[in-house]
């Protein structure tokens, strides 16, 4: 009871001194009018190299440089969801990452939930790598927060405070294995409590939220806005959102901003802040490789990226598993039958998952695997994508409209091909498409129209890719890359047989 009554008292001091902030010493005027710049980044998964779609990270050094150039008082954020991805990442457990945003200059990051997919072990020893501050006013582990809550920055005499938010759904949204002892308190309270400690201390309030807009999540940035009208900027990530999406559902006198996802662009925000210290304006913008062709990759970051992706050949030939048969994945048979190497990945997502059944497209499957040892290299050259592991809650009678998706081109090739694990059925592809399959069993029992069953399958599938529309949305608890996920499996097979290509509940 003491306990409740503590906390109920912090935040009823913490609500009485918002009320009354405005109060506190006033700081002299500036000399004149004070832009600052926020150049930002979010959900890039990765995506570190540059292509038609993607910035890369060499041109967001160019960017921020020419940023600078033209105002001195230009920082660099991201906002979660950075450290774990592609393969390119992965493979050293974040380190790559951390080593090309130091030399990018970044200047504060929060943590996303993916950040957690190494584990808390990791993400404490990455931040430790980092040349700038994480900052996460709600991570908690065993009771205690494990980074700054904020911090506060003078800049051309703006004092500029910053603190930072995760996404409770990191809980359910990382593996728990990794999550002992972590909590996650609650964003709108963390943040009443932070802006109250910070009360006095600053001119512009700046939030890294890695909160989302999504109407699933509670609660969003926007409802922080909402809740706690003293944010003057939120820095937005978790539901890649472009900043036209946010723009169209924010109604809030804060400004919220974000990029979209998987390196898509370049976030930039101007606050102007007059001589009495008062916020003339905000604005936002997203540099992309669209709207910006001749931006060009600075070649020194460029090298160094290069440099560090040899570096990785050490760990890519690394034998993570042994195969006594052939697993197959040449394109022509993944796209229009089961193979052994769909069964094994389907089978991969039951081991992580614990799922009732399972599903991996056959256009995810990009090689073949040959008799003998199996290398880290030729699972990512199977798996590339970086896809996530999500699981979701459907009914028996939502399946039959899953199967019939996958089996829809026959014969011809196609990507959606669907490679079960614990799920089988009848198939007459002399039936139009929509009306072919019949008899769908999981774990050899007939489907029941009314019961729930828990699918596994890849991000890219729950976010309607190849067709598989009815399962947006659906999608609940995510777990680490189908690349990271088979891996996993493969150790625990030793060695893949005929006789263990079956996976058993």
């Amino acid at each position: 009871m003491l306990k409740r009554v503590g906390k109920f008292a912090v935040l009823v001091a913490a609500i009485f001194t918002l009320a009354f902030s405005g109060t506190l010493a006033a700081q002299e005027n500036l000399p004149g009018n004070v832009t600052l710049t926020f150049a930002h980044t979010n959900d890039t998964h990765g995506r570190i190299v540059e292509s038609k779609d993607i910035i890369g990270y060499p041109r967001i050094y160019t960017a921020v440089q020419e940023l600078e150039a033209k105002n001195p008082n230009t920082l660099l954020i991201d906002v979660g969801d950075t450290l774990h991805g592609l393969p390119v990442v992965n493979i050293d457990r974040g380190e790559t990452e951390v080593k090309l945003m130091n030399e990018l200059g970044f200047d504060y990051m929060t943590t996303g939930n993916h950040d957690f997919n190494y584990g808390f072990d990791r993400l404490l020893e990455l931040s430790k790598m980092m040349n700038f501050k994480v900052l996460a006013a709600n991570v908690y582990k065993d009771g205690q927060r494990v980074f700054p809550s904020y911090d506060i920055r003078t800049i051309q005499g703006v004092r500029v405070a910053f603190f930072g938010l995760a996404t409770p759904e990191t809980a359910y949204k990382a593996d728990p294995k990794g999550l002992t002892g972590v909590t996650f308190g609650d964003p709108i309270v963390e943040a009443k409590l932070v802006v109250a400690e910070l009360a006095g201390k600053y001119d512009v309030l700046v939030c890294l939220s890695h909160l989302g807009i999504d109407d699933s999540s509670d609660p969003t940035s926007i409802t922080l806005a909402k809740f706690v009208p003293q944010i003057d900027v939120i820095i937005d990530g978790h539901s890649h959102s472009t900043l036209e999406d946010v723009m169209k559902k924010n109604t809030t006198n804060t400004l919220i901003a974000s990029t979209g996802a998987y390196g898509s662009g370049l976030g930039v925000i101007d606050v102007v802040v007059g001589p009495d210290r008062t916020i003339i304006s905000k604005t936002a913008r997203t540099i992309t490789p669209k709207n910006s062709p001749d931006l060009k990759g600075d070649p020194r970051i460029a090298a160094i990226m290069n440099d560090l992706v040899k570096e990785q050949d050490a760990v890519l030939s690394q034998v993570v598993g042994k195969t006594a048969v052939k697993l197959e994945g040449t394109r022509e048979i993944v796209r229009t039958q089961q193979s052994n190497l769909g069964t094994l990945i389907a089978n991969a997502m039951l081991y992580a998952s614990g799922a009732d059944f399972a599903l991996m497209n056959g256009g995810g499957i990009r090689d073949s695997i040959p008799v003998g040892d199996i290398t880290m290299k030729q699972i990512y050259t199977v798996q590339p994508f970086g896809n996530y592991i999500q699981t979701g809650k459907i009914l028996g009678k939502e399946i039959d409209a899953i199967v019939e998706n996958g089996v829809g081109k026959l014969p011809a090739p196609d990507g959606r091909f669907p490679h079960f694990a614990n799920l089988t059925y009848t198939l007459d592809i002399s039936k139009p498409a929509g009306d072919r399959v019949s008899n769908i069993m999981i774990g050899g029992v007939p489907v029941d129209p009314e019961k729930e069953y828990t699918i596994a399958t890849l991000n890219f599938i729950f976010n309607g890719g190849d067709g598989y529309t009815m399962l947006v949305g659906k999608n609940q608890n995510d777990f680490p890359t189908d690349a990271e996920v088979f891996v996993s499996y493969l150790k625990h097979l030793g060695t893949v047989t005929n006789e263990n290509m079956v996976f058993t509940k």
